[in-house]
């Protein structure tokens, strides 16, 4: 390219360009602003018909092309910036959800209450049965407690918060106080050669027995089970250990109420009193509660997330899928209200033909008055045509997107239209309440393990319900022994298919009356009450069988030692002989 041809190309490209001050020259650093692409394509002539070369790509006399691309992210679009972007915002639009829209909350409570039916405990396992009398107090020692901390509550609260939130700290608070020394152990003075007097502590022969009475007798399990609120725990984990770190923050109501006991508040204070004293000397030192998570050390807290991949550090709520769908939603009940509140006072359109402009001032006032006055008349010597239009024209169709958006909520809440509103029958939603069943049954694993191994199990170990086990090699193993924690069963199946089958395993004798009771919603403790209450009285089911066999045979002795025979055969005028005794008048 000629010299000449080089300076008319830059003039060129200045006009294009236009401008441009100092500050915008050389400037490449920063957000690139958005090009429009049609703008990128641009004509510029290199000389004339000689083909003169720009280095070794041989550009020439032709047209320069520029297309501009939009990188595609779902993370960086409109909709999904207005999602929740952290744990509290999200938690915030759960609990929300929950509470103001009626699929969510009709999902997740029947995800609660449908798997948390009555709770059963059964005998611990025993190999040997010379320890059945330790494993039926290990039993009536966890039911006790479940009814005085009422665990099914409790066991309520925790799915909750697993389902809505996705994850669940449970604090088990232990105030139970420690044995004293004395109980297993003498103490003994000695004294050495210098004249030094030691106490020393030796075992008591008997103090396995003693240890066990006092325990019985001081020792009542967990005092209580709490959900904590998750904004306030702190957790750390790391993917190449299991061990996990917690720690409470204090909220302001906690601080107020431990600075008001400090300053003499007598209700401050006995609030201060059901606190740990771990957490007011946290508080006091303005320190997190660190939170211990071994069960075996006193209180602790459990984590329980609803996850699929171990790695994952936070669990996921049933509602993350379906947030999408539920923010769409609020907007279009958002654009229906506007549009309904705009129109709730109706437009009116009152016309006249060939009326003059008097005549319309004056029908103008003749509405307005009628408007203020309901009994107000308008009358007029020519048509007057009167329109009055209301919402009812303006309001969106939405029926096709409600129906869609429903059909999400439902696959992703996991329920169905049936399941939670009850309009249906067994038959036509089998498929889809056997996998419903199998979800529920495999929550239910989740809620059993926690309780029999966080809960049970620890208490039982403290109590000394242990069966101590010789194995091959002669060494002695302990168990603890434990109580199963069941429920009764789900009715997401057809009664009468369910009730067949259960009665023809208890007429084989391998399933047990309760279980068919309970599937009648009948208890059966107190129906057995009732029935040892009721026997050999009259309201015994076989008491009439017993009036029969009387009655009867009190027939048969009044017809042998009697004439009443005899009688009724007179009556019939019939004439009736006696049979004597070893007449054999048809052998």
């Amino acid at each position: 390219m000629s010299t000449k041809g080089l300076e008319e190309a830059t003039e060129v490209a200045k006009i294009k360009r236009g401008p441009q001050s100092k500050a915008q020259i050389g400037k490449t650093s920063g957000k690139p602003r958005k090009v429009n692409a049609a703008s990128m394509r641009s004509k510029v002539a290199f000389g004339g018909g000689s083909g003169g070369s720009f280095g070794s790509t041989g550009i020439g006399g032709g047209t320069s092309m520029g297309q501009g691309s939009n990188m595609y992210s779902p993370e960086l679009s409109t909709d999904f910036l207005e999602l929740p972007q952290s744990l509290d915002e999200s938690r915030n639009f759960y609990r929300f959800f929950y509470q103001k829209d009626p699929f969510v909350g009709r999902a997740i409570d029947t995800a609660v209450e449908v798997p948390m039916s009555k709770l059963r405990m059964g005998m611990p396992r025993v190999k040997h049965m010379k320890n059945r009398p330790v494993a039926l107090m290990a039993q009536e020692f966890c039911e006790k407690w479940a009814k005085r901390v009422n665990l099914l509550e409790k066991l309520l609260y925790i799915a909750h918060d697993y389902h809505l939130i996705g994850e669940v700290f449970v604090f088990c608070e232990d105030k139970s106080p420690d044995m004293p020394d004395h109980i297993t152990h003498d103490t003994i003075r000695v004294m050495d050669g210098d004249g030094n007097v030691t106490e020393e502590k030796t075992k008591r022969e008997d103090a396995d027995e003693r240890a066990i009475r006092w325990l019985k007798k001081n020792y009542k399990g967990w005092t209580d089970i709490r959900v904590l609120p998750p904004e306030q725990v702190h957790m750390q984990s790391w993917p190449l250990s299991g061990e996990k770190l917690f720690e409470f923050i204090p909220d302001s109501m906690t601080k107020d109420v431990i600075a008001q006991a400090s300053a003499g508040d007598e209700d401050a204070a006995r609030i201060v009193e059901s606190f740990s004293p771990a957490v007011v000397q946290a508080v006091m030192e303005g320190k997190n509660v660190k939170l211990n998570t071994n069960p075996d050390a006193g209180s602790f807290v459990h984590y329980l997330a609803n996850k699929k991949s171990q790695y994952e550090p936070r669990g996921h709520s049933i509602l993350e899928r379906c947030m999408r769908v539920l923010v769409y939603r609020d907007k279009l009940r958002q654009a229906q209200s506007s549009i309904a509140s705009r129109h709730m006072t109706p437009m009116r359109l009152i016309w006249a033909e060939d009326a003059s402009v008097g005549d319309i001032e004056d029908l103008r006032e003749q509405v307005d008055l009628a408007l203020q006055d309901p009994d107000y008349s308008i009358i007029t010597n020519f048509q007057v045509n009167w329109e009055e239009m209301g919402s009812d024209q303006r309001l969106l169709d939405l029926s096709g997107e409600y129906d869609m958006t429903d059909r999400q909520l439902y696959a992703g809440l996991g329920v169905t239209e049936s399941l939670l509103s009850g309009e249906s029958s067994y038959s036509n939603d089998r498929i889809n309440l056997e996998v419903i069943n199998t979800r529920y049954m495999l929550f239910r694993e989740i809620m059993q393990e926690f309780v029999e191994r966080r809960l049970f199990e620890p208490m039982c170990r403290r109590m000394g319900y242990i069966e101590e086990i010789e194995d091959e090699f002669g060494d002695i193993e302990e168990e603890v022994l434990v109580p199963s924690l069941s429920f009764t069963r789900l009715a997401l199946m057809d009664n009468q298919e369910a009730f067949d089958a259960m009665f023809n395993l208890y007429q084989k004798g391998s399933l047990d009356i309760d279980i068919i009771l309970e599937l009648l919603n009948i208890d059966p403790v107190s129906t057995r009450e009732k029935l040892l209450r009721d026997k050999w009285t009259m309201n015994d089911p076989n008491f009439n069988e017993v009036l029969r066999t009387i009655y009867g045979d009190a027939g048969r002795a009044l017809v042998e030692d009697s004439d009443v025979t005899a009688k009724i055969a007179e009556e019939l005028g019939l004439k009736y002989t006696k049979k004597e005794e070893g007449d054999n008048r048809f052998g």
